[in-house]
């Protein structure tokens, strides 16, 4: 028999083992700028035990002026001509506050960083640029680079779906003869959220259903915090319970933005049952994972 001892250490363990593993957090890189005066707010690290943040400047740092509050509980803290290495052993407690005060070579006492270290559920940053002033040459140019490129990009979507409207627009459906009167169309309006922390939400979905083609068009709201993208669906006979090929899955933008619509289609073999049977869509991720449902819909 086991002792009393024994039995609360095996409970404990029991009970340890059980504790839910810490969320993963999303990585960051980002830039900030120093407070220029006591009314405005002192820049956030966001930091996480057995993760480096990477701080670079953009003067060179009094390497022996740097000032960590709890230093010793730091597993890394590496100063460096430009740069700042910072990993804590333990994370920071809910609430708690850390100061960080650096000094620039070559600059008056007053001449200072200040940031406070704090712990984020979700977040870490990894890299992160630091700049003395907002209106900084160096920050300015960093934002225009940045600019150019989500132009960039936004110009290349654009193009995409000018030569996707282009190529496939009603009249080249109706001359086509797949667009005609046995086209049998569908609406179904049942919101449902998934993904992580319910992320992802479908808005509405409908079915297209021909002769000789069929298809289904899913609006998807993303309120989350990464971009998403459709990678394959699967789609069911609640009757059934027989799943029907699924040729392709295709979306107007090739990624879904943090608080953005997108609007994906799935393109199906014509089904084998009688139209009016009713179905279930689930949108899966790269890993078969499903992000997203249609809970019914006739097709």
């Amino acid at each position: 028999m086991l002792r009393p001892v024994a039995i609360l250490s095996l409970l404990v363990g029991v009970a340890a083992s059980a504790q839910p593993l810490p969320a993963t957090r999303e990585r960051q890189e980002r830039r900030v700028a120093l407070s220029s005066g006591p009314a405005e707010p002192v820049p956030e690290l966001r930091v996480a035990a057995g993760i480096t943040t990477l701080l670079l400047f953009d003067a060179p740092l009094d390497r022996g002026a740097v000032e960590l509050e709890g230093r010793e509980r730091f597993r890394i803290v590496d100063v460096g001509d430009r740069a700042l290495l910072l990993e804590p052993a333990v994370d920071l407690g809910p609430g708690e506050r850390l100061g960080l005060r650096v000094r620039f070579a070559g600059s008056p006492a007053q001449d200072r960083g200040v940031f406070v270290l704090v712990s984020h559920a979700a977040q870490v940053d990894t890299r992160v640029e630091v700049f003395r002033r907002k209106d900084s040459v160096e920050l300015l140019q960093a934002e225009l680079m940045d600019m150019r490129a989500q132009l960039k990009a936004q110009t290349e979507e654009l193009r995409k779906l000018q030569a996707l409207r282009g190529s496939g627009g009603p009249v080249e459906l109706i001359l086509s003869r797949a667009l005609d009167y046995r086209v049998r169309v569908n609406r179904s309006k049942e919101a449902m959220k998934m993904g992580p922390e319910g992320a992802l939400k479908i808005e509405g979905a409908t079915s297209f259903r021909a002769s000789e083609w069929a298809a289904i068009s899913v609006e998807v709201r993303n309120s989350g915090k990464k971009s998403w993208a459709p990678v394959s669906a699967r789609v069911v006979n609640l009757k059934s319970g027989n799943s029907l090929g699924v040729i392709g899955v295709r979306s107007a933008l090739p990624r879904v933005e943090p608080e953005g619509d997108g609007l994906v289609v799935i393109e199906t073999e014509v089904p084998p049952w009688l139209s009016g049977e009713t179905f279930r869509v689930e949108l899966l991720d790269s890993d078969g994972v499903v992000q997203a449902v249609v809970p019914r819909i006739v097709f």
